[in-house]
C-alpha cells in the first residue's frame, strides 16, 4: 500500500464532503448577494452532490423539473387553503405522486423539500414567490453540478486498487477455511459461509466503485494512463469474481466425504501451495508447484475413471453423474487455472507500472 493510498484511506474529510461545503458556500454567497432566500438553494446543493460527474449532470436535469412541480404545488395549495396542516399534506403528497408519475424518481426528495419549505413564506405575491423559489433551487442545482464537474473530480482508482489487494487476502482466508471444513474430522457441519459471504459483498462494493469510475472517465478520456489503470483493475476484479464462483462451489460439497491418506496429503499440499502462490503473486512460480498440479490432475483423472453415478440419498430416485470427490478435485484445478491467470496478470501489471 503506497503512502497516497494510506492518506486517502485515513482522511477524515473526503472529497465529497469538501465539495458539499464548497457548493453550499458558493450557493449561499450568490443568493445573499442578490438578496434571495438562500435556504432552498442550500438544501438543493446539499442533496445534489453525487459520486460522479455523470450522475451529477444526469440527476441535475431530473431535479430541475421535479423542483418546478414541487414549487407549483406549494403555491397552488397556499392559494386555495392558506397555511394549514392540510396544505403541507397535499403539497408533499401530490409532489411525490407527480414525480413518480413522470418518472422523476431522483428528483422526488429535492422537490418535496422545496414544496413544504416554501409554504410558510407564500402569503402574498404567489407568482413572484414561485419564480424566486424556483430560481434559487436552480442556483443550488447548477452550482452543485459545476462543483462536482470542475472541483476535485471523483477518482476511485486508489480505493479500488487497495480493495483488490484486500480481496486477495480474503481469498486466502476463505480458501484456508474451505480446506479446514473439508478435512475436519470432528465437525462435518463446519462451514465458512460467513467469510465467503463477506468476500462476495466486498467485491460487489468494488464493482460499484468500478461503475462510478467508468462513468467518470467519460469526461476525462484524454487521460490514457488513467483509463489503462482502470482497465487493469477491472480485469483484476473479474479474476476475483471467478474465485468467488469456484469457492461457492466448494461451499456446497457433500458433508460426508471421506478421504484416503493420499487425498488428505493432496488437500494439505493444495492449501499450502495455493496460499504460497497468493502470497507471492508477483514472483515466479516454483517448479514444485507445477509438479503438484500434475499430481492433482492425475488424481482427478483416476477419480473420474473409477467413479459411478451415485444416489443423492436413499429416498431419491435419481443419481448424480459426478461424485463429490470429482467435483472437489475439478474445482481445485479450476482454482489453479484462476491463480495462474491472476499471477500473470499481476506480473503484467507490474511491468506497466
Amino acid at each position: 500500500m503506497n503512502l497516497k493510498t494510506k492518506l486517502r484511506k485515513n482522511t477524515l474529510i473526503g472529497s465529497r464532503i469538501l465539495k458539499t461545503g464548497i457548493a453550499v458556500f458558493i450557493t449561499s454567497m450568490i443568493c445573499l448577494a442578490f438578496d434571495l432566500p438562500a435556504i432552498f438553494a442550500v438544501i438543493t446543493a446539499i442533496v445534489t452532490i453525487e459520486p460522479t460527474t455523470h450522475d451529477s449532470i444526469r440527476k441535475g436535469l431530473v431535479r430541475f423539473p421535479a423542483s418546478a412541480i414541487g414549487a407549483a404545488l406549494a403555491a397552488g395549495s397556499v392559494y386555495f387553503l392558506g397555511e394549514s396542516p392540510l396544505t403541507y399534506t397535499i403539497a408533499a403528497t401530490c409532489t411525490i405522486i407527480l414525480c413518480q408519475k413522470f418518472k422523476l424518481y431522483e428528483g422526488t426528495l429535492v422537490a418535496t423539500l422545496t414544496s413544504v419549505a416554501m409554504i410558510p413564506d407564500l402569503q402574498n405575491y404567489l407568482l413572484l414567490s414561485f419564480l424566486i423559489r424556483l430560481g434559487t433551487t436552480s442556483i443550488g442545482i447548477t452550482v452543485s453540478t459545476l462543483v462536482n464537474v470542475l472541483i476535485l473530480p471523483a477518482d476511485y482508482l486508489d480505493n479500488i486498487e487497495l480493495r483488490n489487494q484486500q480481496h486477495i487476502e480474503q481469498i486466502k482466508k476463505t480458501l484456508n477455511e474451505s480446506f479446514q471444513r473439508l478435512t475436519s474430522i470432528r465437525d462435518h457441519h463446519y462451514k465458512n459461509m460467513g467469510t465467503y459471504e463477506n468476500l462476495k459483498r466486498n467485491i460487489a462494493t468494488t464493482d460499484q466503485l468500478l461503475q462510478f469510475q467508468r462513468k467518470e472517465l467519460r469526461y476525462h478520456r484524454f487521460k490514457i494512463k488513467k483509463y489503462r489503470r482502470f482497465s487493469i483493475e477491472k480485469q483484476t476484479t473479474q479474476f476475483l469474481h471467478r474465485a468467488v464462483l469456484h469457492f461457492g462451489n466448494l461451499q456446497y460439497l457433500p458433508k460426508n466425504l471421506s478421504f484416503t491418506e493420499y487425498e488428505q496429503i493432496l488437500l494439505k499440499r493444495a492449501e499450502s501451495e495455493f496460499g504460497l502462490l497468493l502470497t507471492h503473486l508477483d514472483l515466479p512460480i516454483r517448479d514444485s508447484y507445477f509438479q503438484f498440479i500434475d499430481e492433482l490432475n492425475n488424481h482427478l483423472r483416476y477419480e473420474f475413471s473409477r467413479s459411478r453415478p451415485s444416489a443423492v440419498h436413499n429416498q431419491v430416485e435419481y443419481d448424480h453423474q459426478l461424485s463429490g470427490k470429482v467435483i472437489l478435485f475439478y474445482e481445485l484445478l479450476a482454482i489453479h487455472d484462476l491463480l495462474e491467470d491472476l499471477h500473470h496478470h499481476v506480473i503484467a501489471k507490474s511491468v506497466h507500472n
